[in-house]
């Protein structure tokens, strides 16, 4: 029994160490992977050179405002030249970033789950309809907006396409989920715990099945030789925890001896 304990608990032990070692690997690599751009803050304070759409007005915004050198910025006109010029980075003539409105990089970012938002956006302009001087569409339309947006349909229309695969927030979220803690070998140890209980009742029960015949033998043996060997079986008195703390082999050699000391008994009368 102990025997078998001890390879369950070493394969517990193995798939432990086994998922550490994993994990540890993983939580290095992300380190080593993970973009040491932390904002536009990083960015502007860098020589990096840095992507923008071609006629957007990023590059105004990021000369004029920003005060970036027009020599840092890398003009890019397609989702493709985007990828690319991110996979090379800025060592081998691409980009370290790109600057451009929240829905492109939505919609590039909806394709891509290897690339990702750094930072909070930094501008607060948004998007709007442009219609004639009083046309009533105006009205309809910023209600119709309004409705959507109250009734979280215009959150499920984003969704859908811009989270194809999966948005830059669930990503996060889906990267804590995968990791392993100690809750998620709770199989292993409902295992070990069981196998190491019914370890211990075998062994008790054993242990108490073996004491019982022990002490009958040792009343036999003393009734059917108290003339012979009385005094040398009446003051020994075993408890059941001196019992346990036998060995194996001594056990089976009182055993041995019981026997021996009945057929001696038997002999004699």
């Amino acid at each position: 029994m102990g025997r078998l304990v001890m390879v369950v608990w070493l394969f517990v032990l193995m798939v432990i160490t086994s998922s550490y070692t994993a994990n540890l690997t993983s939580i290095l690599t992300v380190q080593q992977l993970s973009s040491p751009v932390t904002g536009i803050e990083s960015l502007i304070s860098s020589d990096w050179p840095i992507g923008y759409q071609v006629g957007s007005f990023a590059y105004s915004y990021l000369q004029e405002n920003l005060g970036i050198k027009p020599s840092r910025l890398v003009s890019l006109g397609s989702p493709e030249e985007y990828e690319k010029a991110l996979r090379q980075g800025p060592n081998k003539g691409g980009v370290m970033a790109i600057v451009d409105e929240l829905p492109y990089v939505e919609l590039f970012l909806s394709k891509r789950t290897d690339f990702g938002i750094i930072g909070q956006p930094f501008t607060k302009s948004g998007w709007g309809f442009a219609f004639q001087k009083d046309s009533p569409l105006a009205v309809d339309m910023s209600t119709a907006i309004l409705k959507l947006s109250e009734d979280g349909k215009l959150q499920q229309i984003h969704d859908k396409w811009f989270c194809n695969l999966s948005c830059p927030g669930e990503r996060i979220i889906n990267a804590k989920i995968n990791q392993l803690h100690l809750i998620s070998f709770w199989g292993l140890y409902i295992l070990s715990g069981a196998m190491a209980l019914i370890a211990l009742l075998v062994f008790l029960l054993r242990m108490v099945r073996q004491f019982v015949r022990y002490k009958r033998r040792e009343m036999n043996s003393a009734s059917s030789s108290s003339i012979s060997s009385s005094s040398h079986c009446s003051h020994i008195v075993f408890n059941f925890f001196n019992f346990i703390d036998e060995k194996e082999e001594a056990i089976k050699k009182m055993f041995a001896q019981f026997e021996n000391r009945r057929t001696d008994a038997s002999s004699e009368t």
